[in-house]
């Protein structure tokens, strides 16, 4: 354990100590007992575990079902009789959103709940606290998938208030549609996932002081399509003063579908449904929703290839849109404009995102590494794939290193150096940036999935930050403790102080960090390599949600 973190448990005991005999008995034995916060709409029971308190699913919104689906959240209240009677049990998990799992479709849509986890119910405690928003393409997963999302443990590590939420995910949460934005309290439609996230913001403005967090002291934070969440907020209007640091996590940096785009692009969803109307959407099953995305065809929704090398012009429809609600403009022109969420922000990337998902077969050796190269991106012209080659040499490096490092510079490296260039321009706030790679002690599977991976993968720096590298590493190394330490050290510092545990590690773009079991600083990553890409106009072909 770090110096960071033994210090930070201390604290921790200390302040127990001197607010009274808290835990008592339960937290030397580790049994877990009932414990009850305070919310405006009322009581909740959550559980102690001997390591924190846990509150899990809290709902935050009235179910976005029947006539409310496609419609903006609407905050519970006693007003509208919408809040619970007595006391709402926070002891276990509740639904996730809807979502394909497979050839299933799985959750429901009464799916607006939160967690919190912290280490001390004291309402005088005035933490920090970090609001976690998941990852998922916006297609998929939710607020406390195992080993990807806070815990217990972490709350008591850190010293820190945590939050998550659900949102509404895939059609439910982005459908955007001339004859929805007709019948919508905006006149908009898309981005109803981005909503829901500002009102789980708002409830934490409101509640957190009696879960002994600082609402004065909030990062907001998430990884893949969570971190794009971030860009969202950073962007939106509506999310002024809800947060005083931002962290982002491999987010996609390209976001410039418009409604009307949108809108044109969703006909095939609307014509798979059959529908004409509000009505007959409004009352259609969830399944029947889910199965007439266009998964794979355009826009697709799938988004499979975004994974792969880019083929030109092939692109995929965007979930993320600017509706002139959530978002009146693009994020970068937030931030030119000056109407951006101005806050210290950290964006971070792997070196080898991408190594997250299936290999492909193919790819054995260096002559078909150098046929699969010359075939992709030789649709952008014969040069521009011979000197891919050039700059992603095999030999030294392996094929599959090669290949995934290639990717996710054109992917995502590159396109978040972009974003992080333009947000450190345009705002007064630092902005930082860094590269993890570090790299798993052994094969790992993330997220269940069922390929090997033991590069710097998507998501290893989330792993490691929660802390449950024994999710995937049955016995974590020295070396993968070391990087957990590591980062947390890092990540820590900022969201006390608004700067990295590192002293040398600058304002971007004045050098960036490269994480692994410390930190190095470096003037930058890549930079040869991301100048070809953007020069040749490889920014458009970024992740995309």
């Amino acid at each position: 354990m770090s110096v960071y973190l033994i210090l930070s448990f201390c604290g921790i005991l200390l302040h127990d100590v001197t607010q009274g005999f808290l835990f008592g008995v339960e937290q030397s034995i580790n049994v877990p007992r009932a414990v009850l916060a305070q919310t405006t709409c009322g009581p909740v029971r959550g559980v102690f575990d001997g390591n924190a308190f846990a509150y899990r699913g809290i709902p935050y919104a009235v179910p976005p079902v029947g006539t409310k689906r496609w419609q903006p959240p609407e905050p519970l209240s006693h007003e509208s009789g919408t809040c619970w009677p007595g006391t709402f049990d926070a002891s276990v998990l509740k639904s996730e959103c809807v979502q394909r799992l497979g050839d299933n479709v799985i959750g429901t849509e009464d799916c607006l709940h939160l967690n919190v986890w912290t280490p001390t119910n004291m309402t005088s405690a005035n933490l920090s606290v970090m609001v976690y928003i998941h990852g998922g393409y916006l297609l998929s997963f939710n607020s406390d998938f195992p080993g990807y999302a806070p815990n217990e443990q972490l709350s008591r590590d850190t010293n820190t208030v945590y939050v998550s939420m659900n949102y509404r995910l895939q059609a439910f949460g982005f459908m955007a549609l001339d004859i929805l934005s007709q019948n919508s309290k905006t006149n908009t439609s898309g981005n109803y996932g981005f909503m829901d996230q500002i009102l789980a913001l708002k409830w934490v403005q409101e509640n957190i002081r009696n879960f002994g967090g600082d609402p004065n002291k909030v990062t907001l934070f998430g990884q893949s399509s969570g971190g794009t969440s971030v860009l969202v907020l950073l962007a939106s209007p509506l999310a002024k003063g809800l947060f005083q640091k931002a962290w982002m996590l491999s987010a996609s940096p390209l976001l410039s579908k418009t409604i009307a785009e949108a809108s044109i692009d969703n006909l095939v969803f609307l014509n798979n449904t059959k529908c004409s109307n509000i009505t007959c959407l409004q009352n259609m099953f969830a399944r029947d929703v889910s199965d007439a995305v266009p998964w794979d065809v355009y826009p697709f929704w799938a988004m499979a290839d975004l994974l792969d090398l880019p083929i030109k012009g092939h692109f995929d429809g965007g979930l993320a849109i600017v509706d002139g609600f959530v978002l009146q403009e693009t994020p970068f022109d937030a931030w030119v404009n000056g109407r951006g969420n101005d806050v210290p922000l950290i964006v971070g990337t792997t070196a080898q995102e991408t190594d997250f998902a299936i290999f492909p077969d193919k790819l054995v050796n260096k002559s078909t590494y150098e046929e699969y190269v010359l075939r992709n991106l030789g649709t952008f012209g014969t040069d521009i794939a011979k000197m891919a080659l050039r700059l992603y040499p095999v030999g030294k490096e392996s094929v599959r290193h090669q290949f995934t490092t290639m990717v996710s510079d054109v992917r995502t490296g590159c396109g978040n150096d972009v974003m992080a260039l333009w947000a450190a321009v345009n705002t007064n706030s630092s902005v930082y940036r860094y590269v993890v790679t570090s790299q798993p002690s052994k094969p790992v599977r993330p997220f269940g999935i069922a390929s090997d991976t033991s590069l710097s993968f998507h998501a290893w720096d989330s792993y490691a930050f929660f802390g449950t590298l024994p999710e995937i590493i049955a016995h974590p190394s020295s070396s993968d403790i070391m990087f957990e330490a590591n980062i947390r050290r890092e990540i820590l510092s900022f969201v006390e102080t608004g700067s990295p545990y590192s002293k040398g590690w600058l304002p971007f773009p004045g050098n960036v960090a490269i994480l692994s079991d410390d930190t190095t600083i470096a003037s930058g990553y890549h930079a040869y390599q991301c100048d070809f890409w953007m020069q040749n106009g490889f920014f458009d072909y970024s992740w995309v949600n």
